[in-house]
């Protein structure tokens, strides 16, 4: 008879265990609303476990009195390839105390209504100085995009992260964003991640450290009385 050759994976020795593994969830999700009528910053629709505060806000750049748009008017999308600071769409979280986030990704469901609109998105993890995930180029019509998060850190405390506007066409360029399926919570932009009790780093109690101390003593004298 022949055998079964099983391969125990990392995932499998947890099962065994009786371990579940984390699996990546949703952490914030915004549902689209009329960007001109609503206050900021505006509260997310779909909320993780362990968030305790979460706001969508905008900078430099005009709300339109349509669902979810920006742009064109006044403050009109950036046309360089210069990232411009004051002017962004934020996505803001805080995991409660005791828990932190380690960030899979970003999606967004939008498109532009003219030749080029760039996108790329940042973190006030570094001080929003670079970029998380590739540049991204909106058509004009609605796709789903996805910001890699991955090589953020676990964090424990609050996180912005901001969508930059690039090489837009020309000063009458919009933005639309809308929800869709195809974004997790069915709205049109969501924050993915996993929600875990952060570690605890113990320490040693003050008996505990002069204990250590002591047993340190008696090994050094020890030895110096076998030299």
């Amino acid at each position: 008879m022949k055998k079964l050759l099983t391969i125990l994976t990392p995932l499998t020795l947890m099962g065994l265990a009786g371990v579940t593994p984390a699996q990546a969830a949703i952490v914030a999700g915004w549902n689209e609303f009329n960007a001109s009528t609503a206050s900021y910053p505006k509260a997310a629709d779909t909320v993780g476990a362990n968030i305790t505060s979460t706001g969508l806000d905008t900078a430099g750049i005009t709300r339109r009195n349509i669902s979810f748009a920006l742009g064109a008017g006044t403050n009109s999308w950036n046309t360089t390839s210069t990232v411009n600071t004051n002017q962004y769409v934020e996505f803001a979280v805080q995991p409660g105390a005791g828990f932190q986030v380690d960030f899979t990704n970003l999606q967004l469901n939008a498109r532009h209504d003219e030749t080029r609109l760039d996108l790329v998105l940042r973190s006030s993890v570094d001080g929003f100085t670079s970029n998380l995930g590739t540049q991204v180029s909106l058509t004009t019509s609605y796709n789903t995009y996805s910001f890699d998060l991955s090589s953020l850190a676990p964090q424990t405390g609050p996180v912005q992260f901001r969508l930059y506007g690039l090489n837009a066409e020309s000063d009458t360029v919009y933005f639309y964003a809308v929800n869709s399926a195809n974004v997790a919570g069915g709205g049109f932009v969501a924050l993915n991640g996993d929600i875990t009790p952060a570690p605890t780093v113990s320490t040693p109690e003050p008996s505990g450290i002069v204990s250590l101390i002591a047993v340190g003593a008696l090994g050094a004298a020890s030895l110096r009385r076998r030299g």
